[in-house]
């Protein structure tokens, strides 16, 4: 079992990351999860239509139901292709209530659910964030940015300083987090290339090329090992991403 939590700090792009790489690990022929954990509001309801109007992660914060709650979870979740979804409420008051104050505490039961975990916890920015329980529980935590100068220096410094953004904010016990850069298209025109992974001495997980075509076909349902995307370079990318993050390898 791994869980694996997907963040933020100046930068973009958590959602689709946590996304591809529990499809990635599909891929792998692990039993796969995505679990919206963003105070802030989910949105893949709104991006997938399969899972169009479904509020799971509510469902189970909210619950009077005395079944184990990885029974609640499993029952609330969506199949979007080979990946089971957990979504979060589109308002951000309910989202944060569901994660910060639930009625039933649903963090530790994510253990229980499947070989691979992977949770979309939102942007970090603002210290001591309702999602840090749920990181320091986690193998290992993914930050997400582009190759925009200001975005990428200020999120490996986060990384530095374990999410100690001000003087008296806690930071993170966790040792394990990891850079993804995905290089959207846009933005200033002063950006890093994928040579800077030589700078960051092993901090960085992976160097994402922006996709549409792979990123629509996930949300559609699709799998990237389907013929339609396997040979696209994301794809890949998003492997060997998983495999650095699991096995300390590359795919």
């Amino acid at each position: 079992m791994t869980v694996i939590t997907v963040g933020s700090w100046r930068g973009i792009g958590a959602s689709t990351t946590a996304l591809l790489l529990a499809s990635a690990a599909a891929m792998r022929g692990h039993d796969a999860w995505l679990v919206e954990a963003d105070p802030a509001g989910g949105v893949l309801a709104s991006r997938a239509p399969a899972l169009a109007g479904v509020d799971s992660l509510g469902r189970v914060a909210f619950t009077r139901s005395d079944e184990r709650v990885e029974t609640v979870l499993q029952a609330s979740s969506r199949r979007l292709g080979p990946v089971n979804v957990v979504t979060s409420p589109w308002d951000s008051f309910q989202a944060w209530s569901a994660v910060a104050s639930p009625r039933r505490p649903w963090v530790e039961a994510l253990r229980r659910l499947g070989d691979v975990v992977v949770v979309d916890v939102g942007s970090l920015r603002g210290g001591d964030v309702p999602s840090w329980p749920i990181i320091e529980r986690s193998d290992a935590l993914v930050m997400v940015t582009n190759p925009d100068a200001a975005a990428l220096t200020s999120t490996v410094a986060w990384m530095d300083a374990k999410g100690q953004s001000a003087p008296g904010v806690a930071g993170l016990s966790l040792d394990t987090a990891r850079l993804v850069v995905v290089d959207t298209p846009g933005g200033s025109t002063e950006r890093f290339g994928p040579n800077v992974a030589d700078e960051l001495e092993g901090r960085m997980a992976g160097w994402w090329d922006w996709e549409p075509r792979v990123v629509d076909h996930v949300l559609r349902g699709g799998s990237l090992d389907h013929r339609a995307v396997r040979r696209h370079d994301l794809v890949g990318a998003a492997a060997s991403t998983l495999a650095h993050l699991i096995d300390g390898t590359v795919a």
